[in-house]
């Protein structure tokens, strides 16, 4: 299970998700990434200024989730 923070307190288990995009905010020049969970279903994450930040920030995420569960589980 790997599960990563989005938002400030908003949490979503990676292994759920079947979709993934990164979509431009109509209100100003951000970006930010919305996770879906079913064709209904999905949660956004924080803004970041530009694509290049979104996939740095997702692959520190993910790579400190796998992280955490090689802790726990020794």
């Amino acid at each position: 299970m790997i599960i990563i923070e989005v938002k400030k307190n908003i949490f979503v288990n990676i292994e759920n998700i079947f979709r993934m995009d990164i979509l431009h905010s109509e209100d100003n020049n951000k970006v930010y990434w919305r996770f879906y969970a079913n064709d209904e279903s999905f949660c956004s994450s924080k803004e970041f200024s530009d694509v290049q930040e979104a996939n740095i920030w997702l692959s520190m995420q993910i790579a400190r989730a796998q992280g955490s569960e090689e802790i726990i589980s020794l």
